[in-house]
């Protein structure tokens, strides 16, 4: 599901504070002992200039770059859909990474990134910010950028405006349109010739008389409207009978709880000497970890230049890893769901989507938070309070262990929770001792909701109301849908990233011969694809794994050394394959890609996704059928999952979480955890 931001309301959408019970006196002086420390330690300072390549635009080089833009004539009155910092070519990154500790390294160009909407296209606009200088503009024409927070808010007046809608809601006993929250959906691409040359959004409407937190329990169903955004206006109401709204209660504050269990006692976790990590501006440091990250406006959490310090250098492991697309279809053909098909990346923006983060609920109280510095429509900055937070788990487990000898397992998680309408994701990035990157994503929030007469499966129609989805309360049915995620990993490992390789090991079974007591075992082949088109793979099966190796790098037994990508759960995509929802998202036709590093190469599913009607991205660029042996490549990942709904996703659902990890194998000499320290 996909929504904005911006249609949040104060009371609805922000979940009531938790206040814990009275604690021992002991217990309050660890809790604030940590957070003292914490603050004077370990959270990062407010950035007024940037002191890395990678570092975020500040509200004054959002301000300065809107500035030089709009002195072009064409750019003037433009919408500013997305607006991030233009990186540096990679090699001047890595000259300044190789800089000696304490340097400051030369000095790095500091570019801004802006995609603007008009009416016929959009624009890419470079602006060197210092030379403050706009240095190229690019018309991209019959493109159509994001949503916009403008255009989330305005849906709601054009819809409730149009006296056939009025007349609709009328008839359902709805009068006070105030009460009534329509939601801006994109409509996809179904080959519509009535849509063809406009801007078309989909709102579908809830009844919110009573919402206290939940504005989606009661929706306003067979009713829908077809609004134009570039002419303001309602094309088509749709209105195809009317279904009682649901009585039943979807709010899910403590107060609106039949029945609240006892508080628990209090779970902590104090850290009252400080963190074990540095955050100096956007880069972080802990233990052998030190890696960069900041907020991106479209794809969230960035992680860049991941190295792992290895006795007196710092070896490169991922220069840069990021979501890349989201794509979510919904599995019901009725005429106001076949079109929720919703790329949440590409059409909305997981970085200008993310909430405020909650110590003590969202992330551990002993956590560090950082802001997030967008452009919104206008070209105007705007701060973010604790959008991504960063924090010390201890697993409860150990790292390894043997005898009467291990170390405990404590990693460190990097975290942003993405608010996309109905939905909540959080994104995690997971480092620990082991050398190991886990990327974890959780999905929570609300599921959607179709209104239905059944009120019970015993009812007449609850066979039909039910064939696309759960009945979770009276009339109301959790629609079944998917969730597919897309990551782009660029691998540098050991930097020498012309030489790194994608290694395919097969396992396949080996018959001994009769004079062998035993009959069978297995060995390993392993195959390195040397083109794109080779390297596309499915990567369901359990006899074969996949890894990144640097053919000119051994470690001391003469291995090469690598980096293994290992998947703990996905799902594939159940499309017909020309179906227009799986044509737009072909990057799901295999679960990993691989392809040689280019900088303009960033979105699996293109640039523009918005009512985009052909392949785009990976599917196109790998028709090219580059060479990815010994060469810099970046690893597109696929993580999915079926979502078949159930009652105890209501009223608000219980985390789900899936995964992948990048797993050292044969990059070290040894156990890279042995070294720490005994407890």
């Amino acid at each position: 599901m996909a929504s904005i931001q911006a249609f949040s309301r104060p009371g609805i959408n922000s979940p009531k504070g938790l206040h814990p019970p009275a604690m021992t006196t002991r217990i309050q002086w660890m809790r604030r002992a940590s957070i003292a420390v914490l603050l004077l330690a370990a959270i990062a300072r407010p950035a007024t200039a940037a002191t890395h390549p990678m570092d975020p635009l500040s509200a004054e080089e959002i301000r300065k770059a809107t500035e030089i833009v709009r002195t072009d004539p064409r750019l003037a009155e433009a919408v500013v859909s997305f607006m991030s910092v233009e990186e540096p070519p990679k090699p001047q990154v890595l000259a300044w990474l190789s800089r000696a500790p304490g340097q400051p390294g030369e000095n790095f160009a500091r570019r801004a990134r802006t995609v603007l909407s008009g009416d016929s296209g959009v624009f890419e606009a470079v602006v060197d910010l210092d030379a403050k200088r706009l240095v190229s503009v690019v018309e991209r024409k019959g493109l159509q950028g994001p949503v916009t927070g403008t255009e989330s808010r305005e849906l709601s007046r054009i819809t409730l405006g149009d006296s056939k809608f009025q007349d609709s809601l009328r008839a359902r006993g709805l009068n006070d349109f105030s009460k009534v929250f329509c939601a801006p959906f994109t409509a996809g691409y179904f080959g519509i010739a009535e849509h063809e040359g406009k801007r078309i959004l989909m709102a579908t409407c809830y009844d919110t008389r009573r919402a206290t937190n939940n504005v989606w329990g009661w929706p306003i169903e067979r009713l829908y409207a077809v609004v134009d955004m570039r002419a303001r206006r309602v094309l088509e109401v749709v209105d195809y009978g009317n279904v009682p709204v649901s009585s039943s209660n979807q709010n899910f504050r403590e107060a609106d709880i039949e029945s609240v269990r006892p508080a628990r006692k209090p779970t902590l976790s104090a850290q009252p000497e400080g963190a074990n990590f540095q955050i100096d501006g956007n880069e972080v440091r802990w233990g052998n970890w030190n890696f960069h990250v900041r907020v991106d406006p479209r794809v969230g959490p960035v992680i860049s230049t991941a190295r792992w310090r290895d006795a007196e250098r710092y070896r490169s492991v991922l220069y840069q890893g990021y979501l890349s697309e989201m794509f979510v279809p919904y599995m019901d053909p009725d005429v106001g769901w076949y079109s929720r098909t919703y790329f949440d990346v590409g059409e909305y923006g997981a970085g200008r989507m993310a909430s405020q983060l909650k110590a003590g609920v969202d992330c551990p109280v002993a956590s560090a938070f950082l802001p997030a510095t967008f452009s919104n429509d206008r070209g105007a900055a705007s701060t973010t309070a604790n959008v991504l937070c960063i924090f010390e788990r201890d697993r409860g487990e150990p790292i390894w262990r043997h005898g009467g000898e291990g170390r405990k397992d404590v990693e460190l998680v990097v975290r942003l929770a993405a608010t996309v309408g109905n939905y909540d994701y959080l994104l995690d990035w997971v480092f620990n001792d082991a050398a190991e990157i886990e990327v974890r994503v959780g999905a929570t929030g609300v599921v959607a909701l179709k209104g239905v007469p059944a009120q019970k499966m015993s009812d007449a129609t609850a066979a039909q109301d039910t064939r696309f989805g759960a009945l979770v309360a009276p009339g109301l049915v959790a629609t079944n849908h998917d969730h597919y995620f897309n990551f782009r990993l660029d691998l540098d490992l050991d930097v020498d990233g012309a030489e790194n390789s994608l290694t395919r090991e097969v396992y396949e079974k080996a018959t001994l011969p009769f004079s062998s007591p035993r009959r069978s075992l297995y060995t390993v082949r392993p195959e390195m694809p040397a083109t794109e088109k080779a390297a596309r793979f499915d990567t369901g099966h359990a006899d074969e794994k996949f890894l990144v190796v640097n053919e000119s790098k051994t470690n001391g037994v003469g291995s090469r050394v690598g980096y293994e990508l290992v998947y703990a759960n996905h799902a594939r995509l159940l499309l017909d394959p020309e179906d227009w929802p799986a044509r737009r998202a072909k990057f799901l036709e295999h679960d990993l890609w691989v392809t040689p590093f280019d900088p303009s190469e960033r979105y699996a599913a293109g640039d523009y996704v918005f009512a985009s009607r052909a392949p785009d991205g990976l599917p196109v660029w790998t028709e090219q059928n580059r060479e990815v042996r010994r060469r810099d490549l970046v690893l597109w990942v696929n993580l999915g999952m079926h979502h078949l709904t159930r009652a105890e996703d209501q009223p608000v659902m219980p985390t789900v979480w899936h995964s992948f990890k990048l797993r050292p194998l044969n990059f070290f000499n040894r156990n890279p955890a042995l070294d720490l320290k005994a407890p």
